[in-house]
């Protein structure tokens, strides 16, 4: 009976054993099947967040890059017309191009001749901060002031040939380039003015500074100037200055497109004034340290509890997408509008206007509208740029407040502004009967409020309108009859408003 019951104990004993070790392996596999759900809801939650929050931010500045990009060959293109555009004033006076230092052989006429070349130049020289600015004949007789750089650079009987050697558009017979000679500190251009002789204008190439500029949105982003040999000739990074354009950027540069890879977000825009390139470049860990912040801050708590990696998950991601919805509107908002004036810049003006223009119907009426400023530059050159700045964002406050729900207006370039209106089941000559005292309004409110810059530099405003409802009108033929009319405007003695009505393909 003992021995029995010894057994029954032991084999009970035996059993619950086994059960014990039956239920710590179930308990070990839970916890390992909870472990191995927390560890891939935390993979698949952080690969989420990243994905998500890397394309949504490369993809928004891409776009704010992209903009950027063509506003900073914007200004460089202008900043270069400027100095063709004074070079050409040399060209005003047949007299300035048609002397031939090397065929004069009476001293008294050179030196009468030369004198007054000297005192064109000189008046020329000084609209821009030029380092160089003068002539060069054939014999290397030079008229102007070179810059001791240049002599550095040169030996005195060199100067004729090597500066022809540059001109490198036939049809302009004009050339832009910078050389190592000088450390590249200068940007030279060269017109030739006859068979014999060549004008030279140098500019220092740290003047660009003040035509390339990174916006607070974009901080840590360079911004380049590269030739044709790929030289920077002038950057951000002071370090890339006449150095050959790395290949980590240069393997991304495609023209008038972004790309990136895991190092570098980069666009690329040429100049129109010469071919060279505008380079914006951005590290790419510009674009995610922020994300790969969140993404450790997740994989910490994701690993506490599945409930409460759950739960918290989704309040991180509401808490990650808020900040960079804010912060992908606030770019697309600066990459569509002008940031000076705060109109709608060009481009996206332009978008806008198709777009509406689209929606349209032939019932329509559309109102194109553009402003330019007569005089303006006498404000930029007498009173001087940030002057010149507060005429263009008061005139645009001007404008925003004569804009109705219909309306919408943008900066075209430099002090031109445009405006659209579409009034539904109107005709033109309706909408003109309105617009037509509306546009006198604001010319006359424009005289008011810049009086003091009118009496002292001549400014005012010219407007040009064509008032149209034909359903095949785009942004190009508005465009191009409203700037039509605004060169009536101004032919006709500038401060004034002409409107034309187009009716299918007759304009009235």
């Amino acid at each position: 009976m003992a021995d029995n019951k010894k057994k029954k104990n032991s084999a009970g004993d035996a059993r619950e054993n086994k059960t014990n070790v039956f239920m710590r392996r179930y308990k070990r596999n839970l916890i390992i099947i909870f472990t191995a759900l927390i560890f891939l809801f935390d993979i698949l939650l952080t690969t989420a967040v990243s994905y998500y929050a890397t394309n949504t931010m490369n993809r928004k500045i891409s776009m704010l890059m992209g903009a950027n990009t063509y506003q900073q060959a914007m200004n460089v293109d202008s900043y270069f017309n400027n100095i063709k555009d004074t070079s050409s004033l040399f060209f005003s006076d047949e007299m300035y191009y048609t002397y031939d230092a090397t065929q004069v052989t009476d001293d008294i006429e050179k030196i009468e001749k030369e004198s007054v070349l000297v005192d064109r130049i000189r008046s020329l020289g000084v609209l821009e901060n030029f380092s160089d600015f003068g002539i060069i004949y054939a014999d290397n007789d030079y008229i102007g002031w070179l810059s001791e750089g240049m002599f550095e650079m040169l030996a005195h009987d060199e100067m004729y040939t090597f500066f022809s050697n540059h001109i490198s558009a036939e049809n302009a017979e004009s050339g832009w380039f910078c050389t190592s000679m000088n450390n590249y500190d200068r940007i030279y251009y060269v017109k030739k003015i006859n068979d014999h002789a060549v004008l030279v204008a140098a500019i220092f190439s740290r003047e660009l500074e003040s035509v390339f500029n990174v916006p607070q949105s974009l901080d840590g982003m360079d911004v380049r100037l590269t030739d044709e040999n790929n030289i920077v000739l002038y950057s951000t990074n002071k370090d890339e200055i006449g150095k050959v354009l790395g290949d980590d950027i240069k393997r991304l540069v495609i023209r008038g497109v972004s790309a990136s890879d895991k190092d570098y977000l980069v666009t690329s825009v040429p100049a129109a004034t010469n071919g060279w390139n505008i380079i914006c470049s951005l590290p790419e860990k510009y674009v995610t340290e922020d994300i790969s912040r969140l993404v450790m801050f997740t994989q910490i708590f994701s690993t506490l509890l599945l409930i409460a990696v759950a739960i918290f998950g989704y309040l991180a991601l509401f808490r990650v997408s808020n900040p960079i919805s804010e912060l992908v509107s606030s770019l697309a908002d600066k990459a569509e509008h002008d940031q000076l004036t705060g109109a709608i810049n060009k481009m996206s003006f332009r978008t806008m206007t198709e777009t509406l223009m689209i929606n349209g119907t032939p019932n329509d009426a559309v109102s194109f509208v553009m402003f330019d400023m007569d005089n303006f530059k006498r404000v930029n050159d007498n009173l001087g740029h940030i002057t010149g700045d507060d005429v263009l964002v008061r005139f645009a406050k001007l404008l925003n407040s004569r804009s109705d729900a219909d309306s919408i207006f943008g900066r075209i370039g430099g002090d031109e502004f445009a405006m659209l209106t579409i009034k539904k089941d109107t005709s033109p000559e309706k909408l003109r009967e309105m617009m037509e005292p509306r546009l006198e309004e604001l010319r006359m409110s424009f005289l008011n409020e810049f009086e003091v810059f009118n009496k002292s530099c001549g400014l005012s405003l010219s407007i040009g309108a064509v008032m149209a409802n034909d359903d095949n009108m785009d942004f190009e033929s508005a465009y191009k009859l409203a700037d039509d009319a605004l060169y009536t405007s101004k032919n006709e003695g500038k401060n004034r408003v002409t409107i034309v009505v187009k009716k299918g393909s007759d304009v009235q």
